[in-house]
């Protein structure tokens, strides 16, 4: 699977962990393991913390990153910046479901990224070359970068594509030298190797929630460790999250005390800002629940002389009731983290254990309220310590030991786009195409690999065989759907969205003729954080990941009514010029496979029709037949439909 890739040529592991609010960064050497943090940050004054403010400062009309971290803040509270632009939660714009504002400046939001990432990494740079790390050139050293559960493959992509931007590897260097591990997967290795608290033993599960700045994300685990193994971790639920990190917490604040000063007048910037640095710094992590807090208010206000028993004001000093908070900052958030805990244990019912992490993870008042909704259904509750350093520390231990997690859940159901033959029952007749043999084929159909919540082997793949004709290139398209039941029939359908694009390039062979037929062996491995791509052709190995395209929208690409409605197909397909009978969507330099008739194994597709309908009345008779090329599959898989594919484990 790592073909072409030696990781013995990387003795530094870097973790970074790219976050909302804070950024943190740790690396060991692979010959000890010894995972170091990264303490000292720019302009941090004399706090000694493993983080850095996820914050970026621009002019006004500019491009041109100013500042970042603790100096941007700092630059930004100056008097007379008003010319300046503040970015903070950018990495936000990466959850789709997230209604966003314009960047502003013609900013998009991997170049935000990626300026971040830039002087982010070289301050990261600078600190390792002053220890044993500086026997080594950058060009050594190998990153591990962790990225929410929840993330769809668009937006993974994109924070791939801001590293190589900002200078963590190149373009051409191979994929694994930057990896991308979830933020909830790199926190199991953490507790798995750190927390006392951590002795499971085979066969049981526990739940990691990694609750952040800005996102919450879950999974659960489960231990395997059969004797005389070695021990591993299988994902065992379909990982999920939202939006509901403790940045949210202080947008709720914000809307709490403009509405407590709403009759005095606004509060200044300045002034909210250190009245919202008391907050986060104070009464943010201790808050129980119980006690009151009392907040002195800042003089620029103008309120140092005034009480008001209305508002609990008294000589300039704020009585912040442990009710109001509760009910107005805390609760609406917390809810939101409960109902995700919750989600996980229907699917996951016997855990032996949940771990908070996360610097939301750290709360008190979090940790009350998980063990007050949910002692009584699994065994403990734990906080591991440094919890708020268990994604980054993972991140380096994922590095160091890829093979840790032996199992993944499919967050999505992937396939291609292909041709097959045509169901006058079931298939619209604008989509009815002649092929080669003169047969009567579908076009536009969607052929299913991997179905949403299947368990997958990190080394278990796809592999398609194709005859191409040298010297010509060719590609191939990669689909996905994201909804539950059963997939759609047709990739025009507007929950199935096209999520990778993969060019092949053939390489010169020699011996090898214009026109001669070549055989190339595509590989689809789906069990890993990023979808890869293995192409081989002769003794050439070709690795991909995921790579987007621009108009991979879902609400852009089609009409009003399918937006509302999940089930409403479009009219009129744009048929590919290059597609020809039995190809997968690959170029017309392919020959077709020989086909075998086999039974359908995912046959309850929705009929597509420019028509809503109803969802019962779909399935299709028994005697319902796709085609595909004679294949073989592990044994505990079922056969997909599609072309010329196969599961087998990684040569």
């Amino acid at each position: 699977m790592n073909s072409g890739f030696n990781y013995a040529d990387y003795p530094v592991i870097v973790g970074i962990d790219f976050g909302t609010t804070y950024s943190g960064c740790c690396y060991a050497f692979t010959q000890n393991e010894e995972v170091i943090d990264i303490v000292k940050w720019p302009k941090q004054n004399n706090q000694v913390y493993p983080k850095t403010p996820t914050l970026s400062l621009y002019r006004k009309g500019s491009t041109q990153l100013v500042d970042w971290g603790h100096g941007a803040r700092r630059l930004a509270m100056k008097p007379n910046s008003s010319d300046l632009m503040l970015l903070s939660k950018f990495k936000l714009y990466l959850d789709e479901h997230l209604q966003q504002t314009d960047l502003g400046n013609g900013l998009n939001i991997t170049d935000v990224i990626a300026d971040y990432l830039r002087a982010f990494h070289l301050h990261v740079c600078t600190e390792l070359l002053k220890g044993f790390a500086g026997n080594y050139d950058q060009s050594r050293f190998r990153y591990c970068l962790t990225v929410p559960a929840m993330w769809s493959d668009r937006a993974k992509a994109t924070m791939r594509e801001a590293a190589i931007r900002a200078g963590l590897i190149n373009s051409n260097d191979h994929p694994d030298r930057l990896m991308l591990i979830s933020e909830p997967e790199a926190a199991a290795l953490y507790c798995e190797k750190k927390s006392e608290q951590f002795n499971l033993r085979h066969g049981q599960r526990f739940m990691i929630c990694d609750a952040g700045g800005g996102t919450v994300d879950l999974i659960v685990f489960e231990i395997h460790e059969p004797p005389g193994e070695k021990r591993t971790l299988k994902e065992v639920t379909n990982g999920h999250g939202g939006s509901c990190g403790s940045g949210f917490l202080d947008l709720r604040m914000r809307e709490y005390l403009k509405r407590k000063f709403s009759h005095y007048h606004t509060i200044n910037d300045s002034a909210m800002e250190l009245i919202m640095d008391t907050f986060i710094n104070v009464i943010k992590p201790d808050f129980d629940g119980v006690e009151d807090h009392f907040l002195d208010l800042p003089a620029s206000m103008g309120l140092g002389d005034l009480s008001d028993p209305d508002i609990g004001l008294d000589n300039g000093s704020l009585c912040l009731p442990a009710e109001e908070l509760r009910d107005y900052v805390f609760e609406p958030v917390i809810r939101q983290v409960l109902d995700l805990i919750r989600g996980q244990l229907a699917q996951s019912p016997n855990l032996e254990a949940i771990f908070l992490v996360g610097g939301f993870g750290q709360s008190n008042y979090l940790f009350r309220r998980v063990e007050e909704e949910f002692a009584n259904q699994v065994g403990m509750i734990g906080v591991p310590p440094r919890g708020e350093l268990a994604v980054v520390r993972g991140a380096v231990y994922f590095g160091l030991s890829p093979q840790v997690v032996t199992e993944r859940v499919s967050r999505r159901t992937y396939g291609v786009e292909t041709r097959m033959l045509f169901q006058d029952d079931l298939d619209p007749p604008e989509y009815s195409v002649i092929g080669a043999d003169g047969k009567r084929y579908c076009r536009q159909r969607f052929s299913v690999y991997v179905q949403k919540g299947q368990s997958i082997k990190v080394d278990e793949c796809i592999s398609k065989n194709f005859v191409i004709s040298y010297p010509n290139d060719t590609d191939s398209d990669l689909f996905a759907f994201d909804g539950e039941g059963p997939p759609p029939r047709l990739t025009s359908h507007p929950l199935v969205r096209k999520v990778g694009h993969f060019p092949i390039r053939m390489p010169h062979l020699d011996g090898v003729k214009p026109g001669d037929k070549v055989n190339m062996t595509i590989k689809m491995y789906f069990g890993l954080t990023e979808i890869k791509i293995e192409c081989i052709i002769r003794d050439k190995s070709f690795t991909f990941t995921s790579s987007f395209d621009a108009a991979d929208t879902l609400t852009d690409n089609y009409p009003q009514q399918a937006q509302q409605d999940p089930y409403y197909y479009q009219q009129t397909p744009i048929m590919s010029s290059n597609q020809v009978y039995g190809v997968n969507d690959l170029t017309n330099s392919m020959s077709h496979v020989s086909l075998q008739q086999q039974p359908s194994t995912y046959s309850n597709y929705p009929p597509a029709t420019s028509q809503p309908y109803n969802q019962s009345s779909y399935y299709p008779p028994n005697n319902n037949y796709d085609y595909y090329a004679q294949s073989t599959y592990p044994q505990q898989q079922q056969p997909q439909q599609g072309y010329s594919s196969y599961y087998g484990g990684a040569n």
